[in-house]
């Protein structure tokens, strides 16, 4: 074996680098065909339409141990408002692009929400201590062109959803936490 001068990485035989990659190609394609197995398992479990999270598994392996260990899923956290349950993988999802007086009716008048401030990002697209001649200038604009106005940037042509997050207020106005929202097709 001979050092390269340019890398100062060792130059294998061709019978060396055969040695070594003929370990690695096996152990991969070991690997890959019992995690394929597995989760086809668990595959074939949601197409039976199980609901029961303790019918489903969590799998751990090394096979150059071999140490195989199986765990029970644990559900996601339920968070609440009003008589609403949701978890983290929960979403609102707004069709179109509308204005943000849209959105803010669209909590009013069917979640009983108050929104107190609206971002996507880091920026602040609304918020109730804006000055009223602020609020009343976004309150007509469309929620792209806000987030245009506000981050400087034009909207890449390939994006097409809008993450939105979003504090609330009930109606005795205490703070709620909601799913986060989605605006898509911008």
């Amino acid at each position: 074996m001979q050092e390269q001068p340019a890398t100062g990485l060792l130059q294998l035989t061709n019978t060396k680098t055969k040695l070594i990659a003929g370990k690695i190609i096996p152990a991969i394609a070991t690997t890959t065909a019992v995690v394929a197995g597995l989760v086809s398992i668990e595959m074939y479990k949601m197409i039976q339409g199980l609901t029961d999270v303790e019918k489903y598994k969590n799998a751990f392996l090394n096979l150059a141990l071999p140490f195989f260990a199986f765990s029970e899923p644990i559900l996601a956290p339920k968070n609440k408002y009003y008589d609403v349950e949701w978890t983290l993988w929960d979403r609102y999802d707004i069709q179109g692009d509308i204005t943000l007086q849209q959105l803010l009716d669209i909590f009013e008048n069917e979640h009983k929400l108050e929104i107190s401030m609206l971002s996507q990002g880091v920026c602040m697209l609304y918020a109730f201590f804006m000055p009223a001649d602020k609020r009343k200038e976004r309150c007509g604009m469309k929620l792209s062109e806000l987030v245009e106005l506000v981050t400087k940037k034009k909207l890449p042509a390939h994006k097409r959803a809008l993450v939105l997050e979003i504090c609330c207020n009930d109606s005795e106005g205490e703070d709620v936490d909601t799913p986060y929202n989605q605006l898509l097709s911008p």
